[in-house]
């Protein structure tokens, strides 16, 4: 009785209380019907192979990508741990300086200091020290959120330029405005930036097809150049960037910095420009400009012997300066909106009617095909009549500005009779005329319609028409009133200011047309010439220089007895072709001058063009006086 009341097990013996417990679940059981079923049954056979099967396959997968991160990839994932540590970076070097013809420096490097924000999960989750950034740099918040978040890499340029306020404020507080870095890098600095500006050009952060093209020698943080001087001379200005090894600790500080490779500097540009008769033109046709109340000019001097550009000026200009110490938003909106063109070299990207300054050519073109000899003379009563084939009683009238008489080559250059260019290009009356298609050799023979080659970027071509263009574009056949427009530098005839000069310097160098250029010699550190720069002859020997001398005498009575007598009063003698365009603007006009001294061995040659010039006035002439008086004067 005691045994069945109490019965033992290894650890204790039952209490009284656990069996009245399991008889009150017995009952329970019977009430809901469960007493016979078990509540623990043993995995089958089967369910156990299936777990095993499954535990080995997850092991094996296991073991085979533990193998494949530390033996396959265990060098690459080592390498991203070492980079995660260490950087390697480029470090642009000093670009090279640019000086005048007579060595004074145009170009300096400056050192300046950029903000960058280098993306990362952090910007993800904390943007409250965004405000401070923000105060500091006077830049909105939402307009750095804007830089980071549109930005094509993963670091943001967020403002160039710092001032020297910003950087010590920055550098001060930078280690708890996480994300955000200052770059430091070289600048430039241009004297007198709005003289030089089209000719030097500027530079600015380098573009992702420039670094993909380069990738030893740019980084995102680097500049290249994007305009004139710095542009076309890039190759020559920079070299392939140091490498820089950086070490960090585990917080992202630097702890040491070391340089890779040594590698030599850019070299250095001299060019043929005279930064004193840059900035006389430049100042002096600004107030010619505003004496007569126009706006827009380009002037270029060249040595017609060997194609140096002594000066290159085109107004409306623009401070090259704004690019390098991050000018305000309001004088970048009126830069590009301005009109009139600021960003424009007009000197070789703008094409004009050349207006009677092609005179000299039609000139030589017909001594050349022998329709006019140097004593003929044609009568100029004002104009000349042709009949219109659709009212015969209403001939069509091409006028000149005035009636000359009877006139020959050289007294219709210096006078620039129409009427005489209207005969010897289309013909009238008894005379031949060339006919546009050797109105369009000739000039082609002295480069109009074709790039001079100068070593600037952009530079336009001009455009001689001819009958199968007017027919393919306009649908309209090609007639007489064409050709004689084209004789005058009128109608769809268009031509650059340094394709003028250029061909004028052949016109009075004996017949040598030669490409203009900028670069006199490239200098090492130490001011030693690496290399020069020689005269390149596009061709010659195309007319014959008895021919260039009767067009040259023309050219020096338009200084006594035409249209540039102004220029008589020289301290030397000299030649010169005046012109005036027709333009849409109703009563104004383009006006323009060629002009050479001294006249027996010409030493430059200067192309002058004022757009918009209210009323037939002569501004170009006196214009070029003042410059020949100094030019000479100072020699």
């Amino acid at each position: 009785m005691l045994n069945s009341l109490f019965l033992k097990s290894k650890s204790k013996d039952i209490e009284p209380q656990e069996i009245l417990l399991d008889d009150f679940a017995k009952k329970k059981e019977e009430e809901f019907g469960i007493s016979k079923k078990r509540m623990e049954v043993p995995l089958s056979k089967r369910s156990a192979i299936v777990f095993m099967s499954c535990f080995f396959i997850m092991f094996f997968f296991l073991l085979i990508r533990s193998g494949q991160l530390q033996i396959i990839q265990g060098e690459s994932f080592a390498a991203i741990a070492e980079r995660n540590r260490t950087t390697i970076s480029s470090m642009q070097l000093l670009r090279g300086v640019i000086y005048d013809r007579n060595m004074n420096q145009l170009v300096h490097n400056s050192p300046r200091f950029d903000l960058y924000f280098q993306r990362n999960e952090l910007f993800l989750k904390e943007r409250g020290h965004l405000k401070r950034v923000s105060e500091i740099i006077d830049v909105e918040k939402s307009d750095i959120l804007e830089k980071i978040e549109v930005a094509d890499s993963e670091q943001a340029l967020i403002k160039e330029s710092l001032d020297h306020e910003e950087m010590v404020l920055l550098q001060a507080e930078i280690v708890n405005l996480p994300g955000f870095s200052i770059s430091s890098k070289i600048g430039r600095e241009y004297k007198d930036g709005d003289i030089f500006s089209h000719v030097l050009g500027y530079i600015g952060k380098v573009d992702r097809e420039t670094m993909r093209k380069n990738p030893d020698k740019y980084n995102i943080h680097d500049y290249a150049g994007k305009t004139g001087i710095e542009k076309f001379y890039e190759e020559q200005l920079t070299r392939e960037g140091v490498r820089i090894k950086t070490e960090y600790d585990t917080s992202r500080n630097i702890k040491s910095e070391e340089v890779l490779d040594e590698k030599e500097e850019g070299v250095s540009l001299v060019l043929t420009i005279d930064s004193d008769l840059q900035r006389f033109i430049t100042e002096r046709t600004k107030e010619k400009l505003k004496e007569i109340n126009a706006e827009k000019a380009s002037i270029v001097v060249l040595n017609p012997q060997t194609g140096e550009i002594l000066s290159m000026v085109s107004i409306p200009s623009f401070d090259n300066n704004l690019f390098q110490k991050g000018g305000s938003r309001e004088d970048f909106s009126s830069l590009f909106e301005d009109r009139g063109g600021a960003f424009i070299n007009r000197v070789t990207s703008s094409a004009y009617s050349p207006g009677s300054i092609i005179k000299p050519f039609l000139a030589v073109a017909a001594l050349e095909e022998e329709i006019i000899t140097p004593t003929k003379k044609i009568h100029s009563p004002g104009y000349i009549l042709i009949e219109n084939p659709w009212d015969s009683e209403n001939p069509i009238i091409f006028r000149d500005y005035q009636a000359h008489g009877w006139t020959n080559i050289k007294e219709a250059i210096a006078v620039s009779s129409n009427v005489y260019f209207y005969s010897i290009g289309g013909g009238y009356d008894d005379q031949e005329g060339l006919g546009i298609n050797r109105i369009k050799d000739y000039l082609e023979l002295f480069g109009w319609g074709q790039r001079t080659g100068v070593d600037l970027p952009n530079e336009k071509e001009g455009f001689i028409p001819s009958p199968e263009w007017k027919l393919e574009t306009i649908e309209d056949m090609w007639r007489i009133g064409d050709t004689y427009n084209t004789s005058i530098g009128q109608g769809y005839l268009s031509t650059t200011p340094l394709q003028v000069a250029a061909s004028y310097g052949a016109l009075i160098n004996g017949g040598r047309l030669l490409s203009p250029y900028l670069l006199k010699e490239i200098v090492d550190d130490k001011g030693e010439v690496i290399e020069r720069t020689e005269s390149k002859v596009i061709k010659e020997g195309f007319v014959s220089p008895e021919n260039l001398e009767i067009i040259k005498e023309g050219m020096k009575k338009t200084t006594t007895i035409g249209t540039a007598r102004t220029l008589g009063n020289l301290s030397v003698d000299s030649g010169a072709k005046t012109g005036t365009t027709q333009i849409s603007k109703p009563g104004h006009y383009h006006n323009w001058i060629t002009a050479f001294a001294p006249y027996e061995d010409p030493e430059i040659v200067i192309t002058i063009v004022i757009e918009e010039v209210e009323g037939i006035q002569p501004v170009t002439g006196p214009l070029a006086f003042e410059i020949l008086k100094w030019y000479f004067n100072e020699e």
